[in-house]
């Protein structure tokens, strides 16, 4: 049988989702959990790859295991497993063919950052202390630039080792809901490794005067690294959501084993 985990977690103390030698992942950690539920090994297949520190809100994983143990995968079994900063929302049964990575159709991520000290601040957003202001205009300038492009090398981590850079952009913009505090939205249908954080930079770069536009856009026609490239820190991002097709959804059958 098929299982699909809806789950979300703080990435701040793992070496991101994927499975790393002598290195502590959310995907082992859970696997290890699982088993120690049901006494099998399982592979845990997630909806996509985050790097060190960044968090989920809304992740999906599954993974195959015989028909006669899913009853042990209750989400409070999970949950009392797992730390603190990971949680189980919901257990779903899925048709065999389901698969949380390539039926999803795009993924959203966000970026929080702040500009003032605030010891109630949410754990997910980054406290910016190079400036007390950011020019809000030439953040949305720059979230307007990403719109336009279909290729990605110039916001490629160093070391990627991909041959695919190609990217459809939904949706990409800033929010300033509140003095001091800065949201960047940005949902595609794929991500390459570090391409958020590298745009979230680029932006407040920006804003800052310290890179102009003209000199991105050259940049971002010679598919070249953008000048005073700058990779933000991983605490201010969140994926936030993973869309599937209405069809693929309706195929999902919440097991609640939560009693």
């Amino acid at each position: 049988m098929r299982i699909v985990l809806k789950l979300s977690y703080r990435g701040d103390h793992y070496f991101g989702w994927q499975i790393q030698p002598y290195q502590s992942s959310i995907q082992q950690l859970i696997q290890d959990k699982i088993k120690v539920l049901t006494g099998v090994d399982i592979l845990l297949t997630g909806c996509g790859r985050t790097d060190t520190g960044v968090h989920a809100r809304n992740y999906f994983a599954h993974f195959d295991i015989p028909d006669e143990l899913c009853s042990r995968l209750q989400v409070k079994s999970l949950n009392a497993l797992l730390p603190d900063d990971i949680a189980i929302q919901n257990v779903y049964r899925a048709p065999d063919d389901f698969h949380v990575r390539f039926d999803a159709i795009s993924r959203t991520y966000i970026y929080r950052l702040q500009l003032v000290k605030d010891p109630l601040k949410r754990p997910e957003c980054f406290f910016f202390k190079e400036s007390s202001h950011l020019d809000f205009q030439k953040l949305q300038e720059a979230a307007q630039l990403i719109l336009n492009l279909t290729e990605f090398d110039s916001f490629a981590k160093t070391g990627s080792n991909l041959e695919k850079f190609n990217c459809s952009i939904m949706d990409s913009f800033w929010l300033n809901p509140k003095p001091h505090y800065f949201e960047y939205h940005i949902r595609a249908n794929r991500f390459v490794r570090g391409m958020v954080r590298l745009i979230v930079g680029m932006s407040v770069n920006l804003a800052l005067g310290r890179i102009t536009k003209e000199e991105i856009e050259s940049d971002l026609m010679l598919k070249r690294k953008i000048v005073k490239s700058y990779s933000i820190a991983a605490k201010g991002l969140c994926l936030e959501y993973i869309e599937y097709p209405s069809e693929k959804l309706n195929q999902l059958v919440d097991l609640d084993f939560r009693i």
